[in-house]
């Protein structure tokens, strides 16, 4: 049985909400339909609940505005997906700039875990909805890009997370022991029976509740089970 540490980017490794909220006010500057007063504390609050970047347009667009709440029961039509095409080539144009991964904040937890995942990479993959080209530019800023990455890329071709991890293998649970690490509850609900250890990290930007766990409580679990790998190997 091979041992995957299966990890998301936003919201687990780095906090990436500013750098999001850059992109954004870029996409849209001086575009009289989109609004040009979106305050970081709302973005953030708002950014609890995204998924993908399309759904930023219904926080932006001055015609689509809707409650966080309800940003679940939407399903994208081109305007939204025109906005996501605009929030890449914003992104894209941006991180032209070699100082750009310093939009986003490492937590403790990617500066704790960095020595595993370089000593260990073939047992790490990052799960994410972010597109693969800023999660390798920011991993190799710091010198970490030495995981596979699946990203938004991917879910869009497969359907979900869940669906890329079924495709990777990782689901038949006699190959495998996977542990999936998340921040969103709605991305980890999937894997509840389906992987070995689905852990809601508590310092992303979902709410946490009793089953959530802490930085280090996370890493702890994650080390040990790479010292178990290693006794059994």
């Amino acid at each position: 049985m091979e041992l995957k540490l299966v990890l998301d980017f936003d919201g687990v490794l780095f906090n990436s909400a500013f750098e999001a909220f850059s992109v954004c006010n870029a996409a849209v500057a001086g575009d009289a339909d989109n609004r040009q007063d979106v305050s970081f504390e709302e973005f953030l609050d708002f950014r609890g609940v995204v998924t993908d970047a399309w759904q930023y347009n219904r926080l932006y667009a001055r015609d689509r505005l809707i409650a966080r709440e309800h940003l679940v029961e939407v399903t994208p039509d081109e305007a939204d997906w025109a906005f996501a095409r605009r929030f890449f080539e914003a992104r894209e144009g941006m991180m032209g700039d070699p100082d750009w991964p310093k939009l986003m904040a490492p937590y403790d937890f990617f500066f704790l875990l960095r020595p595993l995942l370089l000593q260990h990479r073939d047992r790490f993959a990052i799960l994410s909805t972010r597109n693969v080209a800023s999660i390798r530019k920011t991993l190799a800023f710091y010198d970490a890009d030495v995981v596979p990455v699946y990203g938004q890329e991917d879910i869009r071709s497969r359907g979900s997370k869940i669906a890329v991890a079924e495709a990777q293998g990782w689901l038949n649970q006699v190959d495998y022991l996977v542990v999936y690490v998340d921040d969103m509850n709605s991305h980890l609900e999937p894997f509840d029976g389906r992987v070995h250890l689905p852990l809601h990290a508590d310092w992303g930007y979902d709410l946490s509740d009793a089953n959530s766990m802490t930085q280090h409580q996370v890493l702890t679990i994650l080390s040990s089970m790479l010292k178990l790998s290693q006794k059994t190997a």
